[in-house]
């Protein structure tokens, strides 16, 4: 995400946060996207395997450009990790 005026959350802390995460879950050719707004993220992130696009105080949970869950800011972070610890394509 190149962040733009949209942007709803600190898409700079996300995405590293998401980087520490999952430097132990093996993934195995899997794109993982970080957006950094619930508009555009969707649509932006359909190349990804699976993504997490940030709003206010929100966060939803995208699987090749299609949103899959929306959740609470505070726990977007742990609901990719479950998703990543049991990928299934």
């Amino acid at each position: 995400c190149p962040t733009c005026g949209r942007t709803r959350i600190n898409l700079i802390h996300l995405a590293n946060e998401v980087e520490k995460m999952v430097a132990d879950i093996p993934l195995d050719d899997i794109k993982v996207a970080v957006m950094g707004c619930v508009v555009n993220g969707p649509g932006e992130a359909k190349e990804a395997d699976i993504g997490i696009a940030g709003g206010v105080g929100v966060g939803l949970l995208i699987k090749h450009g299609e949103i899959i869950q929306k959740v609470p800011e505070d726990q977007l972070l742990e609901t990719l990790r479950q998703e990543l610890l049991n990928w299934k394509e």
